[in-house]
């Protein structure tokens, strides 16, 4: 019988980037197929907010996941130990927060400039580059997990679909707190569950995470994820092919890659990612 030996290191990383790749392209495929079809227009009409596609980047890596028997929580797909989620959360708001309003709400409208150009774009990569120093600064002395059990997915799922609902109903009314359901709980959780859940994790069990970065484990898994979310906003089928846009959310991914190294969880990066979005359209009506 002939004996068959593991997979080299190289063919087992380049199946997880063609794994992760597939999903990824298959995903935003069907992105642009749904600008064709009912469901599109009634998201326009109605919503004015396109909530399908989050929804997909939810429940896609689940049912990967369900399928394939994995857990989730080694997929960093787990509600465990909220409160100290709150707390990374609180933390990474104190930085996230100010520099966000000091390069969307100062710089850029001062200096006449957006965030798609390329000076808007090298403004807004240095504030990620600063917020990323600060915030692996101020949570060095948190606790880092490296794995946390699979917990609360129902509950999630349920509270999606409560917050969807709420949607629903009050976009007659307003669309204020649509939009805050929107940001925080759709694009904020559909993306990290998709790009710092499914994707990152995939990547770090066939790459490793071999280096360290203020005390916390990393690999080329957060590198090769967050070109992915950069290239997302560039073929997003809504406002395209604006590669400075890709360029400076690269480094946006390399904050929230981080958060989910330290905190072995999406929930953190998920809060931080839809919240100043979220924020600004509840109490201002931007976004």
């Amino acid at each position: 019988m002939k004996r068959i030996g593991k997979m080299s290191p190289t063919l087992t990383k380049s199946r997880a980037v063609f794994e992760v790749s597939l999903v990824f392209l298959l995903t935003f495929l069907s992105f642009w197929v749904f600008q064709l079809t009912p469901i599109a227009e009634w998201q326009k009409s109605f919503l004015h907010r396109p909530f399908l596609e989050p929804t997909v980047m939810i429940l896609i890596p689940l049912l990967i996941l369900f399928y394939t028997r994995k857990s989730f929580g080694s997929y960093a797909i787990t509600f465990q130990n909220l409160r100290y989620h709150l707390d990374v959360v609180f933390i990474c708001l104190a930085v996230v927060m100010p520099l966000s309003a000091l390069g969307f709400g100062f710089l850029l409208p001062k200096l006449q400039i957006s965030y798609l150009d390329w000076d808007g774009a090298l403004i807004l990569s240095v504030i990620e580059i600063c917020s990323l120093f600060l915030i692996a600064y101020l949570v060095k002395n948190k606790q880092t997990f490296s794995n946390l059990p699979s917990s609360n997915i129902f509950l999630f799922l349920f509270l999606l679909v409560a917050a969807f609902s709420l949607a629903v109903f009050t976009t007659p009314y307003t669309e204020r707190i649509s939009g805050f359901v929107y940001f925080l709980f759709f694009v904020g959780f559909g993306e990290e569950i998709m790009f710092r859940g499914y994707i990152q994790s995939r990547l770090n069990k066939a790459f490793g995470r071999s280096y360290q970065f203020f005390g916390v484990n990393l690999g080329w898994g957060l590198v090769i994820t967050s070109l992915m979310f950069g290239f997302t906003h560039v073929i997003n089928p809504y406002n395209p092919f604006h590669w400075w846009w890709g360029f400076w959310t690269f480094f946006a991914g390399l904050v929230f890659g981080f958060i989910r190294e330290k905190t072995s969880s999406v929930v953190a990066p998920a809060i931080i990612h839809g919240t100043p979005q979220a924020v600004l359209i509840l109490f201002f009506g931007w976004g």
